[in-house]
């Protein structure tokens, strides 16, 4: 269990709280809403991806790496998450679930982008997980 909590404080850290230093520090979560809806939600996929700012490849793989182990930890963890549907419906549950959560946070978007490449990353975990599981399974 550890190793989910792990998981949970070091996605936390990436999702909620700014890259970047403000004032030499790591910035703080401000709570609110932005002014309007545009400013918060994208539900177009990859519309602003490549677009938005210049570490857009960094963003792709950050989004990906960073749910990977999630699909590999959370079944090693609850027994229920024996395959990888349910490996990746619990990590899209989990997804969404912060996606929604940043609309109360200011300076922080959702974005279909986020759910796609997270969800990518679960899968590929699990994936990994399984077929490790697998090739075990297989070993006379």
């Amino acid at each position: 269990m550890l190793l989910v909590y792990i998981c949970l404080v070091v996605i936390a850290r990436f999702v909620y709280f700014p890259l970047h230093f403000v004032d030499g520090k790591i910035g703080t979560l401000t709570i609110g809403f932005s002014t309007t809806l545009s400013d918060m939600i994208s539900l177009i996929p990859f519309f602003f991806l490549f677009d938005r700012y210049d570490g857009w490849l960094i963003n792709i793989i950050g989004n990906i790496a960073m749910f990977i182990p999630v699909g590999i930890v959370w079944p090693i963890c609850f027994r229920k998450l024996d395959n990888i549907k349910k490996t990746v419906f619990a990590g899209i549950c989990f997804i969404i679930f912060i996606e929604l959560s940043q609309l109360l946070c200011i300076e922080r978007h959702t974005d279909i982008d986020d759910v796609i490449l997270n969800t990518s990353g679960v899968l590929i975990g699990a994936c990994i997980l399984f077929a490790i599981r697998k090739s075990r399974n297989d070993v006379p």
